[in-house]
């Protein structure tokens, strides 16, 4: 837990860059994936209350967050069409607003625990499985959900469901055997036992061919002919555990993972031939060592393999022998997590039930040979020695099921604010002695709970609230908070607004919404007023930010595309060819540093690396794009066709791992927190040691 700090090259001589690597965040485990292809979404269910929605379109990135009432966390997930489907063990079938965010229908098929759901082929029908053996199966026909039949009650619980791609037989996982059902009578057709009673069926597949394919708690993958019951191969792929099972689109690759070792094996549909006769096997073809702790689900789109297990990292890697690259992404909180007093060099962070504040290194003065001009090539850093190590000053807890959404400290030290998904509180911070006094009396009623907290440095307080999209000013005095004003965003952001930001002036304000809309106002006099939206761009908005003197805003796509706009003249002054950087194939642009003394430096940085651009052809500070052929348009939008547009290059590129947070400390300063993998993995168990060599 330390907090380096290196020099690190930026344009125009070198920066400091504090390493802040006490940032750890307990890993929340995935229990299960699910994929629509119609609005190419991945759900994905944590052990805690939540469900993530990523965006696959482009390059993955985290677009909107579920979060569900305290204790009752997802068990199963399915998609029928863009329609969102959860069972969990406190016995509720849900449909979700993937919109809105919240519950669209809710009904308790048994009144048991469920913890299997499947959706048949023609999106008609649900099939649920219960903790007593009850298999219910539901219309959701004419966008509701109907009770429509129950079947004949099994011994033991439904682990796992699976349709037929007919939609007239459902295949049933429990203990000790797999059985193959009629649909419309509810009764069974077959049973297939497995060799020993106590064997747990985790998971199926169901292929076009008629075949089943189970994995179980002994290692064994078995494979059964569903025309006449009969096992035609059984396979032990692990020593313990196949929890998760996934076949490709072609069904000619199984992908299966579990606990011991929680490797991903990948099999090929392979053509056998014995003397005159011809059979298909399912044949080793390729292992993947993504995951050090034990694996719950997996999905196969495009040749890609998406696994996640008990270490919380979303992991995607290739299911062909050509493409074995591997990208991890982390189970980072929606949002910022991190916020900078900069006078005082204090650094809040956020946890799901917890703010820490904590004071950042000082480096040790420095000899005379550190101080001549660098003449190291770019790239090169050097480690500094710290006079002061970092110090935690305080930390304020809220109640587990309470989860901290938004929090931040104001550039002058004196006030935190932060907000829960039910409340918000903002508190007076004093330094000496260090205390947090919560304001309590003559709150405005407008004081309610933010995903955005904002301090300007005109010492205001800005709130946006999710629920309608309103966005409230509030003047703060040393035991006061009053309402200055509030201004509806609704009209131009009618979906959840991921990114917002206000100008270091106050003139300009810029929300990206999750339907790739980026609308501006501006200032007019004491009310702000819609001055345009960007042009409407076929990627999400990952990163979003403005420059600190110039009304330019700087854009980053899922596309691994970066746009810089004008306001004033609106156009484009700088727009990059899509995947400018090959890392953001896989990775996207999470955050846009920009320099004040440079506005040719732009500062990006992913997951895994921190990236410093140029521009290629130079703008003066002072200079303002005058002559463009673009043209303006009369409704408040803008033409996305612009005149001397300028590219970027890459300067220089520091690896990082698992970086969350960067944000500019000073001029010649910057703060970035990561987490290594070591420290989110080391609450865990100790992950199941194999031999390496000698091994299958």
């Amino acid at each position: 837990m330390t907090n380096n700090t290196k020099k690190e090259p930026l344009e125009r001589g070198k920066h400091q860059v504090h390493n802040v690597r006490f940032y750890t965040i307990k890993p929340r485990g995935i229990v299960s994936l699910a994929y629509s292809k119609s609005s190419k979404c991945l759900a994905l269910s944590r052990e805690t209350p939540v469900i993530e929605l990523w965006n696959l379109e482009h390059t993955p990135y985290l677009d909107r967050v579920i979060h569900l009432p305290p204790d009752s966390p997802v068990e199963s997930l399915a998609w029928a069409g863009n329609r969102l489907f959860s069972v969990d063990l406190t016995g509720k079938l849900k449909e979700w607003d993937v919109i809105k965010l919240k519950p669209r229908y809710e009904h308790s098929p048994t009144g048991n625990a469920l913890w299997s759901l499947d959706v048949n082929p023609a999106e008609t029908d649900i099939a649920v499985g219960s903790e007593e053996g009850h298999i219910n199966i539901l219309s959701i026909e004419n966008d509701e959900i109907t009770y429509k039949s129950l079947f004949n009650k099994q011994k033991g619980r439904v682990l796992c469901i699976k349709f037929d791609k007919t939609g007239t037989k459902l295949v049933t996982g429990t203990e000790g055997c797999v059985r193959i059902w009629n649909v419309l009578k509810g009764t069974t057709l077959h049973t297939m036992t497995l060799s020993e009673k106590n064997v747990i069926v985790w998971s199926l597949q169901v292929l076009s061919d008629n075949t089943i394919i189970a994995g179980d708690s002994a290692g064994f993958v078995t494979v059964w002919n569903a025309e006449n019951a009969t096992q035609i191969d059984s396979t032990r792929v692990l020593d313990k555990n196949v929890f998760a099972l996934a076949v490709n689109k072609k069904e000619d690759r199984l992908v299966c993972s579990g606990m011991q070792p929680p490797l991903i094996r990948i099999f090929s549909k392979t053509k056998i031939k014995r003397e005159e006769s011809t059979s298909e096997r399912w044949i080793k073809f390729l292992q993947r060592d993504a995951h050090k702790h034990y694996v719950k689900s997996l999905l196969v789109i495009d040749d890609q393999i998406y696994s996640g297990g008990l270490d919380g990292i979303l992991t995607i890697t290739s299911s062909e022998r050509i493409q074995a690259h591997l990208s991890q992404h982390a189970p980072f909180l929606k949002g910022s997590v991190a916020s900078l007093s900069i006078s005082k060099k204090l650094l809040l962070l956020r946890y799901p039930n917890s703010l820490h504040l904590w004071r950042l290194g000082s480096v040790a003065p420095q000899s005379e040979d550190k101080k001549k001009p660098w003449a190291h090539p770019v790239g090169h850093t050097e480690e500094l020695l710290l006079e002061q190590p970092p110090q935690k000053l305080l930390q304020l807890n809220v109640k587990e099921q309470n989860f901290i959404q938004s929090a931040t400290i104001s550039p002058d030290a004196n006030w935190i604010c932060y907000s829960t998904l039910k409340e918000l509180r903002i508190s007076r911070l004093t330094s000496d002695p260090l205390q947090v006094e919560r304001l309590v009396d003559d709150l405005p009623e407008e004081l309610q709970p933010a995903s955005h907290i904002i301090f300007t440095k005109q010492g205001d307080l800005v709130l946006l609230n999710p629920q309608n999209n309103q966005l409230s000013w509030f003047n703060l005095e040393e035991h006061r908070v009053t309402l200055k004003y509030t201004i509806d965003l609704s009209d131009n952001c009618k979906n959840t607004v991921d990114h917002l930001v206000i100008s270091s002036h106050g003139d300009y304000i810029v929300a990206a919404s999750s339907d790739h809309i980026i609308s501006v106002w501006k200032l007019h006099g004491k009310q702000y007023k819609h001055l345009l939206n960007l042009p409407r761009h076929r990627a999400g908005t990952t990163a979003l930010s403005m420059h600190e003197d110039h009304p330019r805003v700087v854009v980053a796509y899922a596309n691994g595309q970066l746009v810089e706009y004008d306001l004033v003249n609106r156009i484009f002054t700088c727009e990059t060819d899509e995947y400018l950087i090959p890392e953001t194939r896989h990775h996207c642009i999470s955050g846009i540093s920009l320099d004040p003394q440079n506005p040719n430096i732009f500062i990006i940085h992913t997951e895994t690396n921190l990236y410093v651009l140029e521009r290629n052809q130079h703008l003066d500070p002072r200079e303002l794009v005058r002559n463009s052929k673009s043209k303006k348009l009369s409704n408040g939008n803008c033409s996305s066709v612009s005149a001397g547009s300028k590219g970027l290059s890459l300067k220089t590129l520091l690896p990082r791992q698992h970086l969350v947070h960067v944000s500019r400390l000073s001029s010649n300063e910057l703060v970035n927190v990561s987490i290594s993998t070591n420290n989110l993995l080391a609450p865990l168990p100790p992950p199941y040691q194999r031999k390496k060599f000698g091994a299958s």
